[in-house]
């Protein structure tokens, strides 16, 4: 905001039509000059942060849920061990 022509600081559409375009979750007019929206914008970004981790925890909670992983080598150990005790005569 510090650099720009006057005439350009209060152009809100054009920020908001560029942010929709571009798929950004937000915008802010920021200035390290004065300070203006830096804590603002930098607490919006940390919260979209966490919201984005949140939901990739989610999906990789529920994929995990949904999945059985099987270790062949530890399902055939413990089969052995069930045929070896077996005393039915059996297989």
């Amino acid at each position: 905001m510090d650099l720009l022509p006057e005439e350009e600081k209060d152009d809100i559409e054009e920020l908001k039509t560029f942010s929709e375009d571009n798929g950004f979750n937000g915008y802010f007019r920021t200035s390290a000059k004065t300070g203006e929206n830096i804590n603002e914008s930098m607490e919006f970004l940390i919260i979209e942060i966490i919201k984005k981790l949140e939901d990739i925890n989610a999906k990789e909670s529920n994929s995990k849920r949904d999945s059985l992983a099987l270790d062949p080598n530890k399902h055939n150990e413990k089969a052995d061990s069930i045929r070896k005790n077996d005393n039915s005569g059996c297989c």
